[in-house]
């Protein structure tokens, strides 16, 4: 489940960040937090998983035909492929009239996503 970010979220999203590979600098953290904040159409959202604990996050750029997935970032223990599935189902439904799209950094999950999603798609319709 997603959550939109606030402030009183901030603490939980930094840990968060600093969890990726790419992120160790504390002021960097923070200017990407920045970033999220000064535009509308820029959001972090918070994930919760099936047992209720902060598990992720996504930060998405919003757009009229399609939403930009910018990042996803899992706590350790939660780390998988289909946890990052999960974020994308969540995405989708909290845009469900725009694409969703990636980043150099995000296509790749993004497209196995896809994939799995058609095959599911093709599953349930023929049941």
């Amino acid at each position: 489940m997603l959550f939109k970010y606030r402030n009183d979220y901030e603490k939980i999203v930094m840990g968060m960040l600093s969890l990726s590979k790419s992120s160790d600098k504390t002021k960097h953290l923070l200017e990407e937090m920045n970033w999220y904040r000064n535009a509308d159409n820029r959001d972090i959202y918070l994930w919760k998983d099936q047992f209720g604990n902060w598990a992720g996050i996504v930060g998405i750029e919003a757009n009229p035909k399609n939403v930009v997935v910018r990042r996803i970032t899992l706590t350790p223990d939660a780390d998988t492929i289909f946890n990052e599935f999960r974020i994308l189902d969540s995405v989708e439904n909290e845009y469900p009239d725009q694409k969703i799209m990636g980043t150099f950094n995000t296509q790749d999950v993004i497209s196995k996503w896809e994939l799995s999603h058609e095959q599911r798609q093709s599953t349930n319709s023929l049941r």
